[in-house]
Parts: C-alpha cells; structure tokens; sequence
C-alpha cells in the first residue's frame, strides 16, 4: 500500500485515496483497484521481478497503442533501488462478453496482425510471464523461433531440472527438424505475444489488450496460443478468418506454436504441463 500510495502520489494526483482494492486474474503480479477522490487506476505490484520487467511491458502497450490498439495507458512505474516494484496505468472498466464483442475481438487481431516488419523479433528483449523472451532479429522465421523460442526455453528448462532425458531428446531432435514441419516462411506481422483469454478486456468502446509479450514473427502463434486452454468463442475465430484468413495448413503447425507456451508453463508452474509437452514430442518425433 506504501508503494501504491507513492506511485500515485509521484504520478501527480494528490487527492486522498479512497479505495484499494485486490484483483483477480493473473499469476505472476499482485493486482490493484485503486480509487482516488480524482480518477480510477490499475496498480501491478512485483517486488521480486526482474529489472525492467514492467519497462518493457510498458513499452509494449505503447507499440500496440501506436498501431491503434486500445490499450491501457500506462502512468508511472516506481523503483526501489533496481527493482520495478509497482506499475500505475488507468482503470479499463470491462463489460459483460457478448458475440457482438467477440467479433470485435477478432477484427482487432486480423488488423494488428496486418501491421507489418521485414525482421522476426524486436530491437529489445522483454518477458513472457517472468521468463525472459529473446528477440535478437532475424530474417529466417524457422531460426528464430528454433534458436530463440524453442531453444531458449529448452535451456531454461533444462537448468531447472524440468527436463526427463527422453523430453530434452525429442526436443533436440524437433529443432533439428523444424524446416520441414513448419514448412513456410510467413510474413511478419505484430503480435500481442501472449494472448490467452485472460489479456483481453471488452469495454463499452470495444476490446482491449492487455498484458503484451509483443514482438514481430508469424501470426499463427498468436492464433495457436488462443486454442490451447480451451479456446475463444467461434464469432471469434468467425471474424478472424473473415478478416484475414489462416492458411490451411495452419492446423498442421498449431501444436509446435503451442508447444513454446506449454514450456513457459512447464518451467514457471510444474510438471502439470508435462504431459501436454510430450505429447506434441511424441507427435513429431520418433
């Protein structure tokens, strides 16, 4: 609360402070409604993240708001000593989901993923979850994602043990096969970067992002993501596709874009994501 309060007070607003409030939803943060005699806000707290953590999920809400996605605005993040310890941007108030939204919802996605890069990657590296997410450019979509999705979280993985001798097998030998079973080289499009269900909100002006992991690579790891805890509504998927159709053999990679996030998981909360990793080894492996 000490550090809420410095926040809102460094951000200019010195009105008393009526209500906190803990929210709901993610895993990584504690989350905040703060209200003041003035205005509404979000305040994230993390005193054990890594040094520019909130930094660049900052600057990621400031790239998608460039391209004209709604976003909430950020405000102030507070340091303590090297530590990004609370995050302040403004309160989205969201709104009950409805078909109308959920195509909304896909509208904005088919237009972000039309904002184009001649690179895979980003000029910084930033984080998804608490993982640090490499984005040295690249021209050659299968390198990039070889070397520094797969490859980096299988490192990662390895050091905290998080790896049988047959999974860190299989997964040495999909890297060396993945040319073929990705097959193409896409186009590189902007992506939130990690748009599970949980990163969106709808508002009485239309869906928000929230959360971003953003950086420039092929879109259907963005679409692979949605699918994997239980998938977005079909208006969804609908509009998406009326938008901005999927190649057909999108389905045919799904499982190795979603393998990247299951190691995410596997690595930040246990052996639970194990068994959904190895079956996708198993798939394309032998």
């Amino acid at each position: 609360m000490k550090h809420i309060e410095e926040a809102i007070r460094k951000s200019g607003d010195l009105t008393s402070i009526e209500v906190v409030e803990g929210v709901s939803g993610g895993s990584i943060n504690e989350a905040y409604y703060v209200r003041t005699k003035d205005r509404e806000y979000f305040a994230k707290s993390n005193s054990s993240a890594p040094e520019d953590f909130f930094h660049a999920e900052k600057d990621g809400l400031e790239l998608l708001g460039r391209h004209g996605v709604s976003v909430p605005e950020p405000l102030l993040i507070l340091s303590q000593g090297n530590r990004e310890s609370v995050f302040l941007m403004e309160w989205i108030r969201s709104v009950p989901l409805s078909n109308e939204g959920d195509r909304a919802l896909g509208s904005l996605v088919a237009s972000l993923h039309q904002k184009k890069e001649n690179f895979a990657g980003l000029h910084q590296a930033n984080f998804i979850g608490e993982l640090d997410q490499l984005n040295e450019p690249s021209t050659d979509w299968v390198t990039f994602f070889r070397d520094q999705r797969l490859g980096r979280m299988q490192n990662l993985a390895r050091k905290k043990g998080k790896l049988t001798k047959e999974r860190d097998q299989r997964l040495s030998k999909l890297r060396q096969r993945l040319d073929a079973i990705i097959g193409h080289q896409p186009d590189f499009s902007l992506l939130h970067g990690d748009l599970w269900g949980g990163n969106w909100l709808m508002t009485d002006e239309g869906p928000y992002l929230i959360d971003p992991a953003v950086y420039y690579g092929d879109r259907e790891i963005d679409i692979a993501f949605t699918y994997l805890f239980g998938g977005y509504s079909k208006a969804f998927y609908d509009q998406y596709q009326a938008d901005f159709p999927l190649e057909k053999e999108f389905t045919d990679r799904l499982p190795i874009y979603q393998l990247y996030y299951l190691l995410v998981h596997l690595i930040l909360f246990g052996e639970s994501y194990g068994s959904a990793v190895d079956r996708i080894l198993q798939k394309y492996t032998f």
